[in-house]
């Protein structure tokens, strides 16, 4: 019996004369797992980028950020105290020079089956890669307990933010207990039900980053 190769199958040519044919079997390649239909998948370190918030940063003293956010799926979601609420979409744009004005617009999305039962005041904060505190300021618009169940809905602010110097910064939404005993006690903050965002250890919930440069 002998065998010689045509495109992807392997045809051997039995003693009797007759004609076989058999496909071979396709293995991964290197960097990929490869599918059904040869396509390479992508790499395991692509799949863990797609748990990760999208953001786009432009500028270097005019900054301008957008972030889209991917939902948690109930079972995996841990609510803390707050129901399960997901941050679906971030803008913001300031200056880094001198005292502005920061306009800031947040989507949020209840994901649970009722309505928020404790409102909390919704803070955001600028801090650095060592966890020094630049800025951090109330969001009075953001109403998380007015969110209806899986209905979306958008919160604008305009706050004066004061000037960075250069550096590598977090955004963070800090979400505190609204019991004044438990508001510095990071178990009882709120974590955000998307993808990428909470911080279980810190108990803030990370939304954006940028760099300052001079």
């Amino acid at each position: 019996m002998s065998a010689i190769l045509c495109g992807r199958a392997a045809v051997i040519l039995p003693a009797s004369g007759g004609l076989l044919c058999a496909f071979l079997v396709a293995f991964p390649l290197p960097g990929g797992a490869q599918d059904r239909t040869g396509t390479a998948a992508p790499p395991s370190n692509a799949l863990q980028a797609d748990t990760r918030p999208h953001c786009q940063v432009t500028g270097t003293h005019d900054i301008s950020i957008t972030c889209d956010y991917t939902p948690m799926p109930m079972d995996s979601s841990k609510p803390s105290g707050g129901g399960h609420i997901a941050l679906n979409h971030a803008e913001l744009s300031f200056k880094t020079k001198d005292d502005n004005w920061m306009r800031l617009e947040l989507r949020f999305t209840n994901l649970g089956p009722t309505p928020i039962s404790v409102a909390r005041l919704v803070y955001i904060a600028f801090d650095d890669d060592a966890g020094r505190n630049f800025i951090r300021r109330p969001l009075p618009h953001v109403n998380l307990a007015a969110l209806a169940p899986g209905q979306p809905a958008d919160f604008e602010e305009r706050l004066l933010i004061g000037a960075l110097r250069p550096g590598h910064y977090q955004i963070r939404l800090w979400i505190p207990s609204s019991d004044p005993g438990l508001k510095f006690n990071a178990a009882h903050n709120l974590l955000i039900s998307s993808l990428g965002v909470a911080d279980e250890n810190s108990g803030l919930n990370r939304i954006a980053d940028f760099s300052v440069t001079h």
